[in-house]
């Protein structure tokens, strides 16, 4: 392999789990080569700034306001014929921008981190604009129909059953890997908790609750606390509100109001590694990226109001695994808490041993072994 080759990893900015994915693997790939080069870019790179913050803030309010109507565009692009049309028509519309990009950095492989990316990869190869290797990793614990396309040769998805699912979509058995969702490295170390929880100021001898999934304003996390705080025991509550500086006020005014528990609002923060080794319990959304990092930690989740979509399915998954539980109002939340974290902690404990079973830990170093045995061509 000559000495510089290059890796390009394609994102998009809906939510944060497809970017740490792509930097989880172009991490190992630096570890495992550090002669190749890595270069990151995501898919509004390629089209009007302007559009591409118009199209995140829709996309968020849509979440927020109408997760139905959500769920039934997530439905009808899974089964409507229209909709694969319609994707034709984008990825023909933007794939010539995203090829200019690429005849500029001349990478010698491409790894898709979201299906966007993926559609206008795989409409330049259909096009013959595109002779690299390509790779799509799927960061959910499901397969979404737009993911689909018979130009990308290979994918790696989070468990063996997406595998059979592929192969039933024209996907060939040696074209797919069951490597699991690739998380950062910092998630698969050990760490003391006792020494992470006195690093933040706070008590080893309590029971400490991980609340994340506030950053994009899709959760009442004011809510869950205050319901939280009702709990008559040793409490300590840890609250991750990304950049969402409005919602890191309210939890800051909302700290000394409290009168059970303790309360340490974070904002935007790059130790949630630490923060899920110092966790009993972690509420959250079922974001793919977030519950592969809690599995590689051990950490039982409790998800809160799944939206209809990718969540719903992600939330089947892990609920049937065992890892996770699932409520839908505050009342039912805070019944589950005082359950596991009081009442029977022998079923913490169970759901404990089923997500360090089900985590895969080594995903991002073996997704990024099958990408750089691509690169042993003579034009490398």
């Amino acid at each position: 392999m000559a000495e510089r080759c290059k890796v390009l990893f394609l994102s998009a900015p809906i939510g944060s789990g497809h970017i740490r994915a792509a930097h989880a693997v172009g991490s190992a790939m630096r570890t495992l080569a550090p002669a190749v080069d890595v270069d990151f870019a995501n898919v509004f790179d390629f089209f009007n700034p302007s559009l591409g913050r118009g199209l995140l803030k829709t996309y968020l309010r849509v979440l927020d306001h109408f997760p139905q109507v959500y769920g039934q565009m997530y439905q009808w692009g899974n089964s409507s014929k229209s909709a694969v049309a319609g994707r034709e028509l984008i990825s023909r519309f933007l794939a010539r921008r995203m090829h200019d990009y690429i005849q500029s950095n001349s990478p010698s492989a491409i790894v898709c981190t979201h299906a966007t990316p993926v559609g206008l990869v795989a409409h330049l190869c259909k096009t013959n604009k595109l002779s690299v290797p390509v790779f799509a990793v799927v960061t959910d614990f499901v397969v979404h129909r737009l993911w689909l396309y018979p130009e990308i040769p290979s994918y790696f998805v989070a468990h063996d059953h997406l595998c059979a699912f592929l192969r039933t979509h024209g996907v060939g058995a040696n074209h797919s890997h069951a490597f699991g969702i690739p998380v950062d490295e910092r998630f698969t170390l050990p760490q003391e908790r006792s020494c992470v929880l006195a690093s933040l100021g706070l008590d080893s001898d309590r029971k400490t609750l991980l609340i994340m999934g506030g950053g994009a304003g899709v959760m009442p996390m004011a809510d869950i606390i205050t319901a939280c705080d009702k709990i008559a025991a040793p409490l300590q509550i840890i609250a991750v509100t990304g950049n969402n500086a409005a919602l890191r006020r309210e939890l800051l005014d909302l700290q000394s109001r409290l009168t059970n528990c303790t309360l340490l609002p974070l904002g935007f923060v790059d130790n949630v590694h630490d923060l899920m080794a110092a966790a009993d319990l972690l509420i959250s959304k079922p974001g793919g990226m977030t519950a592969a990092e809690s599995l590689c930690r051990g950490l039982p989740m409790i998800i809160f109001r799944p939206i209809p979509g990718q969540e719903e399915a992600n939330t089947r998954y892990l609920v049937d695994k065992a890892v996770a539980e699932t409520v839908f109002n505050l009342s039912d939340l805070l019944s589950k808490v005082t359950e596991l974290l009081f009442s029977h902690p022998e079923q913490l404990a169970v759901l404990r041993r089923n997500a360090t079973a089900l985590g895969k830990p080594s995903a991002a170093i073996d997704i990024a072994r099958v990408v750089l045995s691509s690169l042993n061509q003579p034009k490398c």
